[in-house]
């Protein structure tokens, strides 16, 4: 048994560790992105059942804001259209003048 045997031995020793970690790495890797798989598939209907969720409350809180803008606005409609006919019932008032086309001083000169 000379140094070349025992070189030879030690080479296979080192060379069979490493070959172990590396196996032992790749079955680490194999499970973890099989868990990751698994994960994404309960995620992902998780996600849908969000989405759908979120488009009903989206949907539903549209519905009760028109329903509380409409009596605001047709009472505001409603006393927009008193300011015009007391507007246009003054007297010494134009009823149709609008700002832009009403004179000025500096358009009568």
């Amino acid at each position: 048994m000379d140094l070349a045997f025992w070189r030879d031995l030690s080479l296979f020793y080192l060379l069979t560790m490493q070959l172990i970690v590396t196996l032992l790495m790749a079955l680490a890797l194999y499970f973890l992105l099989r868990a990751v798989v698994a994960m994404r598939r309960k995620a992902t209907g998780g996600v849908q059942l969000a989405r759908k969720y979120a488009g009903v409350a989206h949907d539903r809180s549209l519905q009760l804001a028109d329903k509380a803008a409409t009596p605001l606005i047709r009472m505001h409609a409603q006393f927009a259209r008193g300011v015009a006919v007391t507007r246009a019932l003054r007297p010494g008032r134009p009823s149709t003048a609008h700002p832009s086309t009403a004179q000025t001083k500096e358009s009568s000169q």
